[in-house]
């Protein structure tokens, strides 16, 4: 046996055995990946908040004393931009919250007073009761009654209550298993937010070293692909997140204008909604149009009806005139495969995995349109230089 066979037989038996051991040992591995995740966690959400604050710095830092470099501009760079993208986003997330929390409160309870209305209003109506099954009649009048006694409220209250007090129930256990379980995510996200500032803060060390690591310890041919799809992972996630923010605030600025020019209500509430779950890929303008329309149903079914046709209008004139001249295609995947990410990335993930397997797959598909073009170019360019001259006829 040649020397080359010997070593296809090592890696063969090699492979063979790991995994044979990865299927045996699966459960004591999975335990491991398990609580590896756990243990950097932290530093996972700190690298996607330092990613996701780095984009507003370097606006930043595009604007902060472009023309004249002043010497306590160069020192004063990093910090400045860093405290102006933290106060950005915070703004930001106050505004939100007092957009939205003090109108759904009280679009809660308009709800809650005007479900009994709606109930009776509909059991009332002849041309719908007609065509409605003798079970589901039963079970609004049963649900009318309900929702008209104050004992009904009561006896919730009083079973939140008691479960609350639970303490080590089943119940309980599952309520105390939850609350720590939220705990622990609070804390990961502090730490994680300790760690992005710090992150950010010492950008330019820890690229450097990067850098340098990189050229010690990878062959050149190596370190030129890793950086290679670094950048080019990074270039489409970084125009994949602005082109989103962009597209959701014009979405939004859309809605809040059309709501008030129609006189609807919760226009701010509502219009916030859709901006932020315009951030979530081909689905989330569609639950906020539901979300939004069953709000406004508590108030008139006839302004529901309306501002779920503007919202259509608006995103029809937001999707196909207005964002391609505004952002152009930032993002240059066909809508398949935009929607075959975002399927996967939701079943796997939920809605992060939603926001992250877009770019990602964008990134995949131009990778490959790159590189297929180039071997064409090279196969078509070998061919003629095989075909031989034609001679020319005297």
């Amino acid at each position: 046996m040649t020397q080359e066979g010997r070593k296809f037989l090592l890696r063969l038996s090699l492979a063979v055995i790991g995994i044979f051991l990865v299927i045996h040992y699966w459960a004591t591995i999975a335990t491991w990946i398990g609580d590896i995740y756990k243990a950097v966690l932290p530093c996972l959400i700190g690298a996607v908040i330092a990613y996701l604050i780095n984009i507003l710095m370097r606006f930043y830092e595009r604007h902060y004393f472009a023309k004249k470099n002043p010497p306590f501009a160069q020192k004063s760079r990093t910090a400045v931009c860093l405290i102006c993208a933290i106060l950005t986003i915070l703004c930001v997330i106050a505004g939100i919250i007092i957009l939205i929390v003090p109108q759904l409160i009280s679009c809660v309870k308009l709800i809650v007073q005007q479900a009994p209305k709606g109930v009776e209003a509909l059991l009332k109506n002849d041309k719908i009761v007609q065509y409605l099954p003798e079970s589901v009649y039963d079970w609004l009048a049963n649900w009318r009654e309900k929702l008209t006694d104050q004992a009904f409220w009561s006896e919730i209250v009083a079973k939140a209550t008691a479960i609350l007090k639970a303490g080590f129930g089943s119940t309980g256990a599952k309520i105390t298993s939850a609350l720590s379980s939220t705990a622990s995510t609070i804390g990961a996200v502090v730490i994680g937010i300790v760690f992005a500032v710090y992150y950010l803060a010492c950008r330019a060390s820890i690229l450097r070293n990067i850098h340098r690591l990189a050229n010690n310890y990878l062959r050149p041919t190596i370190r030129e692909k890793l950086f290679h799809y670094a950048g080019v992972f990074n270039d489409c996630f970084h125009k994949y997140i602005v082109a989103q923010c962009l597209e959701a605030l014009i979405l939004g600025s859309l809605c809040l204008v059309g709501m008030l020019i129609l006189r609807l209500p919760y226009a701010p509430m509502i219009s916030a909604l859709v901006c932020l779950m315009a951030l979530v890929p081909i689905v989330g303008a569609t639950i906020s149009a539901v979300i939004g329309t069953v709000m406004i149903l508590a108030v008139s079914p006839v302004q529901a009806v309306i501002f779920f046709a503007m919202l259509m209008v608006v995103q029809v004139i937001e999707g196909n005139l207005i964002f391609p001249k505004v952002v152009g295609k930032s993002v240059g995947a066909p809508g398949l495969i935009v929607f075959a990410a975002v399927t996967l990335g939701g079943s796997i993930f939920g809605i992060p995995g939603m926001m992250v397997s877009v770019p990602a797959a964008t990134a995949v598909y131009n990778e490959l349109r790159a590189d297929m073009t180039n071997r064409e170019q090279k196969r078509a360019a070998a061919q003629s230089d095989d075909v031989p001259e034609a001679e020319t006829e005297v």
